[in-house]
């Protein structure tokens, strides 16, 4: 009978100890659903942070590509810049170049003058001597000449004569009261001025009324 009781004891304990303690079943299901609630804010969390990641990365990107935006910018800047002061300086060579062929004889010419001078003022003497007479018929055919010639290549003599004074093509040796004549005319030309094309060569030297 003892025997039979402690058995009863027993076998409550036993089944009171299982009904107490949890089937393997139970455990793993109820760590796999404490697993999943500790991984939903950390999934959370992850996507967060790598949307934040990307969102940083399209920032520096964007950042790049405006700094190469504004780079290429400034280069083309800098080229049309470059090629602009490029075209200007070919601009002034070929000009320089041109006035120095245009000019080229300036020096030449301006060396003729005094002796072409000299031979005018034979030319304008007056003589009953019929062979001194062909000698200034000489002249004046070599005089003509030459004149042609540099006048050909843009030599132009400078009127003065009974002309309003100009400082500009003109250098007043001395001034005269002259009756009839307003002031500053010029009533005698002492030295005849020369433009070479659109340089003076030599002014007029005048006399000027007062």
């Amino acid at each position: 009978m003892e025997d039979e009781k402690l058995n009863d004891e027993t076998s409550k304990v036993e089944v009171s100890e299982k009904d107490e303690k949890p089937s393997n079943e139970e455990k793993n299901e109820k760590l796999s659903n404490e697993d999943k609630n500790d991984t939903k804010p950390e999934k959370k969390n992850d996507k967060k942070a790598k949307k934040n990641h990307y969102e940083v990365e399209i920032e520096k990107l964007q950042a790049e590509i405006q700094s190469l935006k504004d780079k290429n910018k400034k280069d083309a800047e800098e080229y049309l810049k470059a090629r602009a002061d490029l075209e200007n300086i070919r601009k002034r060579l070929f000009e320089q170049s041109q006035a120095d062929r245009m000019y080229a004889s300036f020096n030449l010419v301006g060396d003729l003058i005094q002796p072409i001078d000299m031979l005018l003022k034979i030319v304008d003497y007056k003589s009953d001597n019929a062979e001194v007479n062909n000698y200034v018929f000489g002249f004046k055919m070599i005089s003509d000449q030459l004149k042609q010639i540099l006048e050909k290549d843009g030599l132009k003599e400078i009127k003065a004569l009974n002309e309003k004074f100009d400082p500009n093509f003109m250098q007043a040796m001395s001034t005269e009261k002259k009756e009839g004549v307003e002031a500053g005319i010029v009533i005698e030309v002492l030295q005849n001025g020369y433009m070479y094309k659109e340089k003076m060569l030599r002014p007029a030297m005048v006399k000027v009324s007062e």
